[in-house]
């Protein structure tokens, strides 16, 4: 049985020729079964994402579907689904690297095979409702099981084993180390059918600044630094003076020094992280592109399943990857302790992409735990007892499969991390299992228990916003302000501001008190020092959120880059939690007391007629919400 998509084309096809002839038996049959077995051909080195909807038919692939009720994958045997799966499925620490002073999950402590180690992890997959060994698993031990086994989506790290995409991307040297770790890696799995597709990366740093500096660094002879300069010399028109007022040049006073070396940092208060972040955008097009080419050349049934984001992405970057990828993919560190995530997040990076969304980590850990594990050494969500972390990652979860067009969730990870740290530090209570292979009962009954399905039908109801009623402010709203706690005790729900208009990512929430409105701010912004010839941020150039109620003066306030809030109207408390590099959260929120604001107090039923426009650094981007909104009387809900 043909995929669908092709079975129309075929009947377009000949009811074209038909509509030449006197009648459809002049078409010969060789010529109809000709058409279908060149299609077939032709379409399956196609790829997955422009299949249509092939439910009930039987290929040798999985595949990417969308219908009125969302986007889904389609195995092998024709079966919709949403994908459940499980990051670092492997046998654990080794015996000649295990070390008694810092125990670790190892496999042949509990098991005398291999094989029955790969049998009881297959088991207890399948039984906690889990479909897919994801990252980083042991795929080999795991495919030589017999009957049900999970399927796989390996990463191979493309780009990160020849350097892209920091070093020349057309560099003939660079791209052969990129097609034979691509050929070898995928030869390894030999066309096994359990293989959904391919990671390329993970957490690759598209950060904007280094990238820049990282160009301008290589020799004259780079593919990438010279595709810089033409697009530099384009976008000012070949004006030198153009480029001077919006970079600060180091060792280059003209276009021809400039050809041969030297740096260009911005200049504050001018618009150059336009066209560094237009630069961004050619090198992630160049990646995406190349990436695309080596999986789907080595082998044509996999689907690319993108780079994971590090829980960040630049706009341009999700743009370009998705004139290349069948789905696009991101790691996801919960905003909250509660598994809560900004809505703006997978919504944008799905409408900047056109494609469906994996996310390939998500993670909740708890200080109750048997593996020993102090999770103090990275910023994940940590709850008091096995049970709240439980209802975290099904929150998380269960949120998760409600968008319609998210696809794929991969747990992070099989086991916990050893108890006193991996090589690099993190030290997490992650585990379904803990050190000594003894499962988490409540995470695992949770994960058994949620039915991605049902979970979508569910999701298609309308979520709440402000629209439907501004809610009741927590006690002390502007408490608190610590990651992940900001904003964790407001009514992100009810509170939550539909977008206006958007070129960044920035959640808006409201909320009241008789004397008082409260406005929340949670974006996700990129502030690298690397920007200036300094390595320090200009006031000019931080990130400016401006807020006004109808009857009140605007309220402007520089935030973000790790510093202070600063205010034209220092009778507004503003509190602001932010960082710098790879600290991409900038937490914001203001009180505006009624008696700087025409004096009255607010009440139930009472309406407000809001505008906020919150710029990104540097101007890179910006998000904007306008609306009338009615105060509502309801109660916050409790929170842990």
């Amino acid at each position: 049985m043909f995929p669908l998509r092709f079975q129309r084309v075929a009947a377009r096809l000949e009811s074209g020729m038909t509509s030449r002839t006197s009648s459809r038996k002049t078409v010969p049959a060789w010529f109809r079964a000709a058409v279908v077995a060149v299609g077939c051909v032709a379409l399956s080195l196609l790829p997955a994402r422009l299949h249509a909807d092939p439910s009930g038919v039987t290929t040798n692939r999985y595949q990417i579907v969308h219908s009125e009720d969302g986007w889904w994958l389609v195995d092998p045997q024709g079966r919709r689904f949403l994908e459940k799966g499980v990051g670092v499925v492997t046998r654990g620490e080794s015996r000649e690297k295990y070390d008694l002073e810092n125990p670790a999950y190892a496999a042949w402590r509990y098991h005398g095979t291999d094989s029955a180690w790969a049998t009881e992890t297959a088991d207890r997959l399948r039984r906690w409702g889990f479909d897919t060994a994801a990252g980083w698993a042991d795929y080999t031990g795991l495919s030589q099981l017999n009957g049900s086994t999970p399927a796989f989506t390996p990463v191979l790290h493309l780009g990160s084993a020849a350097g892209a995409p920091w070093w020349d991307m057309w560099d003939p040297r660079n791209l052969d180390r990129m097609e034979r770790s691509a050929r070898d890696q995928i030869a390894a799995f030999g066309g096994d059918r359990r293989v959904i597709g391919y990671f390329s990366d993970n957490e690759l740093g598209w950060w904007n600044a280094t990238l820049w500096k990282m160009t301008l660094e290589q020799p004259a002879s780079s593919g990438q630094r010279r595709r810089l300069l033409d697009l530099l010399r384009s976008y000012y028109t070949g004006d030198w003076q153009r480029l001077a007022a919006e970079f600060e040049p180091e060792n280059a006073g003209s276009w021809d020094e400039l050809d041969r070396g030297g740096m260009l940092y911005l200049r504050p208060g001018g618009d150059g992280i336009r066209v560094m972040r237009r630069f961004l955008g050619l090198l992630a097009d160049r990646y995406y592109e190349l990436m695309g080419g080596y999986i789907h050349r080595f082998n044509p049934q996999a689907l690319f399943l993108g780079d994971r984001y590090q829980s960040f992405y630049y706009p341009e970057v999700a743009t370009a990857a998705g004139h290349h990828v069948d789905a696009i993919s991101s790691n996801l560190n919960a905003q909250w302790r509660d598994g809560g995530f900004l809505r703006c997040y997978f919504e944008m990076l799905h409408r900047l992409s056109g494609r469906p969304v994996w996310v390939t980590e998500f993670y909740a850990a708890s200080r109750e735990n048997r593996s020993g594990n102090r999770n103090d050494f990275g910023t994940y969500p940590v709850l008091p007892t096995q049970r709240a972390r439980a209802e975290t990652a099904g929150a998380t979860l269960r949120g998760l499969f409600r968008l319609p067009y998210v696809i794929g969730t991969d747990w992070f990870q099989y086991f916990d991390e050893p108890r006193h740290g991996r090589e690099d530090g993190e030290n997490f209570n992650f585990g379904l299992v803990d050190i000594d292979n003894h499962p988490y009962d409540e995470l695992v009954a949770m994960f058994r228990g949620l039915d991605p399905a049902t979970e979508r039908r569910t999701g298609r109801q309308t979520r709440l916003d402000a629209s439907a009623g501004v809610p009741l402010a927590p006690a002390d709203p502007l408490g608190g302000f610590s990651s992940p706690d900001a904003l964790l005790h407001w009514d992100r729900e009810r509170g939550f501001v539909p977008v206006r208009e958007a070129t960044a990512l920035a959640d808006l929430y409201l909320a009241w008190t008789p004397r008082a409105l409260y406005v929340g701010l949670y974006s996700l912004d990129t502030v690298e020092a690397a920007y200036y010839r300094t390595a320090a941020v200009p006031k000019v150039d931080r990130p400016l959120w401006t807020v006004r109620i109808q009857g009140g003066e605007s309220v402007q306030a520089r935030i973000g880059a790790g510093r202070e809030p600063l205010s034209n109207r220092p009778e507004i408390r503003i509190v602001n939690r932010s960082g710098l590099g790879h600290d991409v959260s900038n937490v914001a929120a203001m009180e505006i007391p009624m008696n700087v604001n025409g004096g009255r107090r607010l009440k139930a039923g009472d309406w407000i007629e809001l505008e906020s426009v919150f710029t990104t650094h540097a101007r890179g981007g910006q998000v904007s919400w306008r609306g009338r909104f009615q105060l509502s009387g309801s109660a916050i809900p409790a929170r842990r």
